[in-house]
């Protein structure tokens, strides 16, 4: 059975694998997991401006699932698929407890069975604020992370996708998507350059991730950026940035023969609570009518950055991997 993400309608999923609840800043903003080995993992971020419009994604295949925690972790998985997320403290520097969050992270999902891991979260306070050595907070997450996959005797076949934003609540939050079987295939897209061949001014370690994965007719887009090459375009201007987004979506889907209309799931970060319904509206033109989107408010990992996107959407199935250099 494939994965399945369902949104909304916690109380009729059975045997959820993970749940992550958006809810309003005022709202419990804690990752938590119930102790009942029958519950699933549950993460709760505060990025959502109204608590009304505060919604749950939860990643099911409807098959009985395994939860529980270990150490700091939390995680679900049902024999094909795993779920797994990690709270890493408030901290000065970031980069030791991130690497060995990941770390943490990378070893549980192998323990478990679980080796391939095509997808993750990352929320991040304060994101382009400095640490205490003066380093950009975004960067310093970023060595920590690099760390890790370097540490790691658990190799990844092929970089995931991903997600950066900036986070409300206490500490970076990580989760991931990760499976059993095959590793996924990692896509790229051609107007990019790949984010882990950055230059040094992003960071002396890039961000380590591809733009979206693909495993069999799944489509798993990282978030999307107005970001030609590796420089941000049209700083400020919003809805140039949105048409840039719409064109760096449409670039990469069209590598996989498909277009917007494949996207099913979508979810839209913008930076600024007043640009909602500028963004709300732009989307509207360019997503399928039926597509689900949801619209959340925090900080993106550039400070020119206006607005991102990330998606999940279905396509005609491949067959094969392909091995990240």
């Amino acid at each position: 059975m494939e994965l399945n993400c369902v949104v909304d309608d916690v109380s009729g999923v059975e045997h959820p694998l993970g749940i992550v609840w958006h809810t309003a800043p005022s709202d419990d903003d804690v990752t938590s997991v119930a102790a009942e080995p029958a519950k699933a993992p549950v993460v709760r971020l505060p990025d959502v401006q109204e608590p009304a419009n505060s919604f749950a994604e939860v990643w099911t295949t409807g098959r009985p699932v395994v939860a529980g925690e270990f150490d700091e972790l939390v995680y679900g998985h049902d024999g094909e698929y795993a779920f797994c997320a990690v709270q890493v403290a408030p901290a000065g520097r970031y980069a030791p407890a991130v690497r060995d969050a990941y770390l943490s992270l990378l070893l549980a999902i192998a323990d478990l069975g679980y080796p391939h891991v095509f997808r993750i979260w990352n929320t991040i306070p304060r994101l382009t604020e400095r640490n205490a050595d003066g380093l950009e907070i975004y960067q310093d997450f970023c060595r920590g992370r690099a760390e890790a996959f370097d540490l790691s005797p658990v190799r990844l076949a092929s970089l995931p996708a991903a997600t950066a934003v900036g986070g409300q609540g206490d500490g970076v939050i990580v989760y991931l998507l990760s499976r059993r079987t095959e590793p996924h295939l990692a896509l790229e897209n051609p107007q990019q350059v790949p984010a882990y061949r950055y230059p040094v001014q992003y960071g002396a370690r890039p961000p380590a991730f591809a733009r979206a994965a693909r495993t069999g007719d799944h489509l798993y887009l990282s978030g999307t950026a107005s970001v030609l090459g590796h420089e941000t375009a049209h700083g400020g201007d919003l809805p140039a940035q949105c048409r840039t987004i719409f064109d760096n979506l449409t670039a990469l889907l069209a590598t996989q023969s498909a277009d917007l209309s494949a996207l099913r799931t979508i979810k839209v970060y913008v930076r600024h609570g007043p640009d909602l319904e500028t963004v709300r509206a732009l989307c509207g033109q360019h997503f399928a009518p039926d597509a689900r989107i949801d619209y959340l408010v925090t900080e993106l990992c550039r400070s020119d950055l206006l607005v991102q996107v990330e998606a999940v959407g279905r396509t005609s199935p491949v067959s094969s991997a392909i091995v990240l250099g």
